[in-house]
This record gives C-alpha cells, sequence and structure tokens, in this order.
C-alpha cells in the first residue's frame, strides 16, 4: 500500500487551499490554537491565504450586514442528510440527487466562499474555477464550480469549529475529531456554536435556492444526529455503508491526495493510521448508537456495493422511504446522469493478511453490524 508522501509540486499549490475562504479572525485563532506551527515549505500557502483573507474582507462585510437584515426571516425546510464514513459512495449519491431540480444542495463555489456567495457571485465563482482541478484527486469524479459539494468545508470557513480543520493542521487531527465531531469532554456552549454557524449557513443557500429543500452531504454528521434532530426535528437521513477493507484503503488514498494539498504540517504514516482506525471506530459506533432516535420514516441504510449495481433503482427506494414525491419528474435528468457515468470504474486495491487482519481488529463491530464477512 502507497503512503503518504509530500513533494515540491504540492508546495506549490497554493490557490488550492480552501481556507482562503475564511476570515481573518477565524485564520488567526487556527493559528494561535496551532502555535503557527507551519512546515516552512508551506508558508508560501499560508502566505496566500493570509493575502486573499485580506483582500476580500471588504466583500465578507458587505454580504453580511446585509445578509443579517432578512436571516431571520428566512424559514430551512427539514433538510436531507446524505452521512456515512468518507469513501462510501456518499459523492456519486450526492451528484445524482443534485439532479433533481426539486431539491437544492450546497455548490463548491459555496463552500469556497460562504461569507461571499451572493454579492457579486459571478466574480467569485470566476476565480474558484481557475484554482480548481477538472477532477476529484481522490476518485476522479468530475469536480467543477457549480456541482454539490460537502457543507463542511464551508463550515470550516465559516467558523474554527470544524472537523477539516484537521485537514489543514493534521498534527492535531485527534483534536478535532473529538472536540469537532464526537463532541468528546467539551461543553454544550460549543454545540450550540456549531449548530448556530450550520444553521445560519443553510439559510444563506435556502435564500438562494427560493426556499427548496436541501440534499446535504457532511460526513461529520454521521456523529451528530441527535443536535441535528433538536433543530430540525424532521430531517431526513440516507446512510451509505460499504465493506470496511474498501473503506480503509480508499480513505488512506484519500489522505495520500488531499493532506499534501490542503496541509500546512506534514504528518507521518503512522500517526495518520492511527487516527485513520479512531475516526471510522468511533463516528460508525456513534451513528450505530444514535441512529434509534430518527423516526422510521426518515431513515434509510443503503449498502454501497447494491448502490452502484442499481442506482436507479435504489434511487426510488430512498425517495420512496424518506417521502421525496419528485422522483418521477426528474427519472430522466438521473437516467442521463447514470448512463453518462456508465464507464466509470472504482479504483482497484490489493490488501495483504497483516493489514486485513489489523482492520477486521478494530472495526469488527462493523463487520458483523452490517454483514460483511472477514
Amino acid at each position: 500500500m502507497k503512503k503518504l508522501t509530500f513533494n515540491n509540486k504540492d508546495f506549490l499549490k497554493i490557490g488550492e487551499q480552501p481556507l482562503s475562504g475564511t476570515f481573518f479572525i477565524n485564520w488567526i485563532k487556527l493559528l494561535i490554537e496551532n502555535r503557527f506551527k507551519i512546515d516552512w515549505r508551506y508558508i508560501p500557502k499560508a502566505l496566500y491565504v493570509t493575502i486573499m483573507i485580506l483582500l476580500m474582507t471588504p466583500f465578507r462585510i458587505l454580504e453580511k450586514n446585509s445578509f443579517n437584515k432578512i436571516k431571520n426571516d428566512i424559514k430551512v425546510k427539514s433538510p436531507i442528510f446524505i452521512i456515512g464514513h468518507w469513501r462510501s459512495g456518499t459523492t456519486f449519491l450526492h451528484y445524482l440527487m443534485g439532479q433533481d431540480k426539486n431539491l437544492a444542495y450546497v455548490s463548491t463555489f459555496e463552500t469556497m466562499t460562504p461569507n461571499m456567495m451572493i454579492k457579486n457571485e459571478e466574480l467569485f465563482k470566476n476565480i474558484v474555477k481557475k484554482h480548481l482541478p477538472n477532477k476529484r484527486p481522490m476518485d476522479n469524479l468530475e469536480l467543477n464550480a457549480d456541482l454539490p459539494y460537502e457543507e463542511e468545508y464551508a463550515i470550516a470557513n465559516l467558523s474554527p469549529h470544524s472537523f477539516y480543520h484537521a485537514w489543514y493542521f493534521p498534527k492535531k487531527m485527534r483534536k478535532y475529531f473529538d472536540q469537532n465531531v464526537i463532541y468528546k469532554d467539551i461543553s454544550n456552549g460549543m454545540k450550540e456554536k456549531w449548530i448556530e454557524t450550520y444553521d445560519y449557513f443553510l439559510k444563506k443557500i435556502t435564500y438562494k435556492n427560493n426556499g427548496n429543500q436541501i440534499v446535504l452531504k457532511s460526513l461529520v454528521n454521521t456523529a451528530k444526529i441527535p443536535i441535528i434532530l433538536e433543530k430540525y426535528p424532521n430531517a431526513k437521513f440516507v446512510y451509505l455503508y460499504r465493506n470496511p477493507y474498501k473503506v480503509y484503503l480508499s480513505t488512506w488514498k484519500l489522505y495520500r491526495k488531499i493532506l499534501p494539498i490542503f496541509s500546512f504540517q506534514k504528518l507521518n504514516n503512522y500517526q495518520l493510521d492511527k487516527e485513520i482506525l479512531y475516526n471510522y471506530r468511533n463516528l460508525i459506533k456513534k451513528y450505530i448508537e444514535d441512529r434509534k432516535s430518527i423516526p422510521h420514516d426518515n431513515l434509510i441504510e443503503i449498502r454501497y456495493e447494491d448502490f452502484v449495481k442499481k442506482p436507479l433503482e435504489n434511487l426510488k427506494k430512498i425517495y420512496s422511504k424518506i417521502g421525496l414525491n419528485s422522483f418521477e419528474k426528474s427519472k430522466a435528468s438521473f437516467e442521463n446522469y447514470i448512463l453518462k457515468h456508465k464507464n466509470y470504474k472504482t479504483n482497484n486495491y490489493t490488501i495483504d493478511e497483516k493489514i486485513k487482519d489489523k482492520i477486521y481488529n478494530e472495526w469488527n463491530f462493523a463487520f458483523k453490524e452490517f454483514g460483511y464477512t472477514k
């Protein structure tokens, strides 16, 4: 299995760092929290982020002042949450549901510039487009400014309460996971600050999309079901699960691809492996514990291997189970998207027995819960 490596071309990809869309106080808080520990080779990237933040500050202030005048009048319809662990097929489902024009979603542009997504949209969208690759580095699915994307990037740009800060400062990955995903040993105040930020962002998306129901994909929400239900009692959940061996190997590929681009620090392979094992174990255990609080008609669990074989059939099941009535209206769009990607090939992985034993020993509860064999 390939390991995590950093090279010169990664150090020079300064324009792909998502934090250039945050605001100055958030950036300073993150730097202080991490004691300004930035690998010297990433200093140009940190300078780029700082310059972009300063240049965009007037636009952020203008939009904030404008939106704050109307935010209290905006009501968020019960959102649809696609959840599961990273690399479980959630992006394909997100893209597919994004073909339904009766639903709203968070675009890549909106995650990168959540403070500037309403006013002067075309100006800032063109900036984002120039810095985006054509393909997602971890799986070669298409990527552009208008496609659905994970709103967690937006939350990271709006506040310090995001796990994705661990992708920028990976030496504190355990802290960010415990604090911002499973809420281990923290006050209720931090949960309240997160949901306040989250709801604020969803109001902006609702406003831009004429009040349509939003389909979201943020995998950290897999562990946040109780707090989500407190705010959105009728929220819908679609949980995708996949063979844990494939999840482990694909998650390693995810980090090999994005950490060299996103992070300001190096992380050794041993520590990263510990975090991958820890995060999956705690995320999925939290989901298993909390899913019983979701009303029966608001949750559907889909096996990834079944979904990719018959995506349209399984999508219809999803719509039926969680009470969405726009499947037939959007069926042609779904079929066109599936046809367009019919030749897409998932990554092939080989795994030796030693790694298999390690994964099974760490995650055996998930094998048993979701019906996978050793």
